[in-house]
């Protein structure tokens, strides 16, 4: 169950943000890629927490490092108004401000536990901090973010 999830939250991630790259401009484009970042240093990690991949701590260690800090970029790349057919953003994010920040802070939290769990190579910690990143991020892009762009 956890492999089939990790997986398929990665293909979400990645291929959603492959299509709509394209034509995107300023702070979107840099918002679609960010979120596309994230999406690949999940695969990663995913990967090797299922054996799809072998398992490195240095490298769970530097891609668990790069979500987070991905994710701090996060907070400042969704300004009032930067909404366009390019993204796929919901206008749920400036409607509910309070509560879009809430899920932000929420996955801020889970991606810096993430990564201090990290070095200490605990595979099941590890799946467990994950698998809490995936709700995070799913509960968010069924709130916020439209499936069909």
């Amino acid at each position: 169950m956890f492999k089939l999830a990790a997986m398929a939250l990665a293909a979400v991630l990645i291929a959603g943000a492959a299509l709509a790259h394209k034509g995107a401009t300023g702070i979107i484009a840099e918002r679609m890629e960010t979120m596309k970042n994230m999406g690949r240093e999940l695969k990663a990690i995913g990967d090797m927490l299922v054996g799809n991949a072998p398992f490195d701590t240095a490298a769970v260690v530097q891609h668990a490092d790069a979500l987070h800090e991905n994710c701090h970029r996060t907070t400042i790349l969704f300004p009032p108004g930067s909404i366009d057919h390019h993204s796929k953003a919901l206008p749920a994010i400036w409607e509910k401000p309070e509560v879009f920040q809430e899920a932000m802070q929420k996955l801020h939290k889970a991606t810096e536990t993430f990564a201090a769990t990290a070095p200490v190579s605990d595979r099941i910690a590890l799946a467990a901090s994950f698998e809490q990143i995936r709700k995070i991020c799913t509960g968010c892009h069924q709130t916020f973010r439209s499936p069909d762009n």
